[in-house]
């Protein structure tokens, strides 16, 4: 018995074109639309997951096969700050050619380029892009071999899901070409320039960078902002060089301090300790989250003998607590009346205005205690006030 119910002629045709497209289409990968191949359960592929979710790139041989190409998870992440506050990468001997890659203050990569003079290219991108240039990684070359460098940058590009940000086309220019200013007018381009310098090498400050960097005064006329690339040292240049590196080295420490239940890590350089027999004074400089900022503090005589420490161990223990209480490092402007005195103060001060401050302490015996306070108060009458006249 045959059915009454009828077939509309639009799904008909709609039907029998589709699959006659199907049948003469031919078979495209299902990778080429975003769609991922399928494959049996329980399949999996046997390259390891990376934290973005990405496939690492196995190692594999360079062109020629000289040497495999080392996965950039594998690199050790250096800070392009260096602790003693110079741009100054490990310098190996034959070294003619290296790939970098740039990562941010998350560590995040964010750049990969190559270079001549590591030193030099870091110092450009510190100039460049000094809010995004924190660390980096790097692999060297004995020889300039573009096709294996070529291959190394792929397959970091490869172990990253594609290029970073600052390798698309939309950015590259950002890390490639100088600082433009801005301005219309060839004098407000000038006056522009000078004002972007003044607020990179600011900021540089602020991160710790004690290196000079010196602008090229030829692009500033243009309204753009780059460094120099800094000069070949003379033999004893070097060697005065290494030596005030050995200096400043010996008179930075890596603290530790606990923030939020978390150990975070702080730089501790000691730039002048005067000693006398009234106390301490200590000029030091703190490096914390990249931010570098200068204090002065006074540590009182009955401080050091009741304590029985060095006088650099105090201060270190100040600055643990301080930051792990979170106080703010301000070292500019006005500071108001219930902001801790960061700039300028004793270490009685951090007693008198937290409770918990002598705990740090304990083990040592405990802090001297009130009657050892420092108090930066008036105890005299001065000027008209001494003699009780009123200034007419």
């Amino acid at each position: 018995m045959m059915s009454n119910a009828r077939v509309p002629m639009r799904a008909a045709l709609g039907t029998r074109e589709a699959n006659y497209r199907a049948s003469r289409a031919p078979a495209l990968p299902a990778r080429r639309f975003g769609v991922r191949p399928s494959r049996p359960l329980g399949a999996r592929d046997s390259r390891p997951i990376g934290r973005s979710g990405c496939r690492l790139a196995r190692p594999r041989a360079a062109p020629g096969g000289e040497a495999s190409v080392s996965p950039l998870s594998s690199l050790e992440l250096k800070s392009v700050i260096s602790v003693e506050g110079e741009v100054h990468p490990e310098e190996s001997e034959g070294v003619k050619a290296s790939v970098f890659g740039i990562f941010d203050q998350a560590k995040q990569l964010q750049f990969v380029g190559f270079s001549k003079d590591l030193k030099n290219s870091l110092r450009t991108m510190l100039g460049r892009q000094y809010d995004l240039a924190y660390y980096y990684k790097h692999v060297d070359f004995a020889e300039i071999d573009q096709q294996a460098m070529i291959a190394v940058r792929g397959a970091w590009f490869e172990e990253n899901c594609g290029p970073p940000i600052g390798n698309t086309p939309a950015k590259v220019q950002f890390w490639q070409q100088p600082l433009v200013a801005g301005g219309v007018s060839e004098k407000g381009k000038q006056v522009a320039a000078r004002q972007m310098l003044e607020t990179v090498t600011k900021r540089l400050a602020q991160r710790g960078l004690r290196e000079e960097l010196v602008p090229n005064e030829d692009l500033l006329l243009e309204g753009k902002v780059e460094f120099l690339p800094a000069r070949e040292l003379t033999a004893e240049e070097k060697a005065a060089k290494a030596e005030q590196r050995r200096l400043v080295l010996e008179a930075t420490r890596t603290c530790a301090t606990v923030v939020d239940g978390k150990e975070q890590t702080f730089l501790l350089y000691f730039e002048n300790l005067f000693e006398a027999n009234g106390g301490a004074m200590v000029d030091v400089s703190v490096t914390k989250d990249d931010e570098a900022t200068t204090h002065r503090v006074i540590i009182g005589e009955d401080y050091l003998q009741g304590l029985a420490m060095p006088t650099r161990d105090i201060v270190e223990r100040t600055f643990s607590f301080l930051l792990s209480k979170k106080v703010s490092r301000k070292t500019e402007g006005i500071l108001s009346s219930n902001e801790f005195p960061i700039n300028y103060f004793a270490v009685s001060t951090v007693e008198q205005w937290f409770d918990d401050f002598a705990l740090a302490f304990e083990e040592e015996g405990g802090l001297p205690g009130e009657d050892k306070f420092w108090r930066f108060n008036r105890i005299h009458n001065y000027g008209w006030s001494a003699d009780g006249r009123s200034k007419v």
